[in-house]
């Protein structure tokens, strides 16, 4: 029977061909759109006096009439990323045991309380609480949504796939931008209430599509269901060829097996020994380095941090960065297909780096207040966030679901999007400081320190980060079981092949000889 698929020859599949995953890692990247509303809703709440009336306090000098404390406006956010760090351990806790279909109805339910939380009540408590389950929420659809579009998606499409959870992120927060512009002049509750409660159709629909949708094949696989395995291809590909859906069943049961016998059990300790610690490492820089672009400061503050440069309309300017935002999100669909991750992630990187560096140059060199200054901080702002959204987003988040091992991705994604929460909330508790007039009021000046670490994120991504596009996740269990160094991996030749991609003719990239009894 392999025979039979091997004769017939073998090329890429088109984006039209993979209609069916493309649409479903769509529909599962829904997942994010959380993440991104809110935070924009957030950042929205802190210059809105129906917000700042109940959890702020009066300021005439203000703009909108009200202020909010460096106390409140750091744990609004820093809570949040402090729940994703305990979605974090929850993550490695259920991982060898929960589905990853588990793990997003884990997050549905959170998130529906978390939500309801932030509505009711109305002392900061409450509020702390809603956004502590919120972070939670947000880890657990962080951490199982990348890995289960990453475990279905094919080889040469997973990049750009898992890329799609930039895209909702910053739709996310285009939506929530849109709706707080219009809340935003009502003086009661319901100034945030409504933005709140437009969050809960995303938990509610997603909980529903995950009813009729199947687990990864690698998870079936993992836990000895292969008829599953096979049921989840088909219907998560629409693949009807039985010869190529047995050839990539039994190239995953291979690798599955060989993980297995090298490693007969997963302890979180064997992310750190042999090849598994480089694998750990560029996972856990990954997730770090999605903090250390300076995203969460832009996404968290925009509306805060125009408010205080006296630019005018600044929710209609966070909008209009968002949807220009956007058009970079959907360049970087077809830009992860046909560009390497090390390219698109360098020159992004140095890009970010100089339009952060920009800000803080306009702010020395601008007039407070000057129109001339708000077009350039406004620009600037523009610019990274598009840069972000087309290289540094998609990419960092398509390593970060592909290098770990099978048997410990779940649990090294969990733990690498914790450590991604930590920097979040170092972040989140820091800004206020930086940027809030009754601290050190640094204002845009605070982009120095981002321009800086998008260049380290440079220089680490140049020595450390191999290029893995087009490799399948057996293919790169196999890189790294091998050690192969960062420069070689795009022309070392693997013993697996990729099925959707088999260059018959080429006897040196023909597949091993199969040893699961299976089919």
């Amino acid at each position: 029977m392999e025979d039979t698929y091997n004769s017939r020859k073998g090329r890429l599949t088109t984006f039209w061909e993979e209609r069916r995953v493309i649409f479903i890692c769509f529909l599962i990247g829904f997942a994010q759109f959380q993440y991104g509303y809110d935070s924009a809703a957030v950042s929205g709440f802190q210059a809105m006096a129906g917000f700042l009336r109940i959890f702020g306090y009066p300021d005439p000098t203000s703009q909108t009439g009200y202020q909010i404390t460096t106390k409140v406006q750091r744990l609004i956010q820093s809570l949040m990323n402090l729940g994703g760090l305990t979605a974090a351990f929850g993550c490695y806790a259920l991982g060898p045991r929960a589905s990853r279909r588990v793990g997003l109805w884990i997050a549905c339910g959170l998130g529906i309380i978390a939500i309801s939380i932030q509505i009711g009540p109305t002392t900061l408590g409450a509020l702390y609480a809603g956004r502590f389950l919120l972070g939670i929420s947000n880890g657990f659809f962080l951490t199982f949504s990348v890995t289960y579009m990453g475990e279905i998606a094919p080889a040469h499409l997973r990049g750009s796939v898992v890329g799609l959870v930039t895209f909702h992120t910053s739709l996310g927060a285009l939506i929530g931008i849109l709706i707080e512009n219009y809340t935003s002049v009502i003086l009661e509750r319901k100034s945030y209430q409504i933005p709140l409660a437009v969050m809960y159709p995303i938990p509610v629909c997603l909980a529903a599509v995950l009813l009729i949708l199947p687990d990864t094949p690698r998870y079936y696989i993992s836990r000895g269901q292969h008829d599953a395995a096979v049921a989840s291809i088909q219907k998560t590909r629409g693949i009807k060829d039985m010869d190529r859906i047995l050839a990539e069943i039994r190239d995953i049961q291979n690798a599955w097996d060989t993980e297995v016998e090298l490693h007969k059990e997963a302890h979180l300790m064997d992310m750190f020994r042999g090849p598994d610690l480089r694998r750990t490492m560029i996972t856990f820089g990954c997730a770090i380095g999605q903090t250390a672009t300076g995203v969460l400061f832009l996404a968290g503050y925009s509306v805060y941090f125009y408010v205080q440069a006296k630019i005018g309309s600044p929710f209609v300017w966070v909008m209009v960065g968002l949807a220009i935002a956007l058009t970079g999100n959907l360049g970087a669909f077809p830009a992860m297909r046909f560009f390497g991750r090390r390219p698109l992630l360098l020159v992004c990187s140095i890009i970010s780096a100089l339009a952060m560096f920009g800000l803080g140059i306009a702010h020395d060199k601008g007039t407070a207040g000057a129109p001339d200054t708000g077009k350039a901080l406004v620009a600037l702002s523009i610019l990274f966030t598009w840069i972000y959204g087309f290289g540094q987003g998609p990419v960092l988040w398509a390593i970060t679901s592909e290098t770990p091992s099978q048997r410990l991705r779940s649990q090294t994604v969990g733990i690498a999007n914790g450590l991604n929460f930590v920097f979040g909330w170092l972040c989140s508790f820091c800004t206020p400081y930086f940027i809030n007039p009754t601290a050190l009021n640094w204002g845009a000046r605070y982009g120095y320190i981002w321009g800086g670490s998008n260049l380290a994120l440079a220089i680490w991504v140049f020595f450390f980060v191999p290029e893995t596009k087009g490799r399948s996740l057996e293919q790169l269990d196999e890189l790294f079981e091998n050690r192969v160094p960062t420069w070689k991996f795009p022309s070392y030749v693997t013993q697996h092949h990729i099925v959707d991609a088999d260059k018959i003719g080429n006897e040196s990239e023909k597949p091993h000889a199969m040893t699961s009894e299976y089919v």
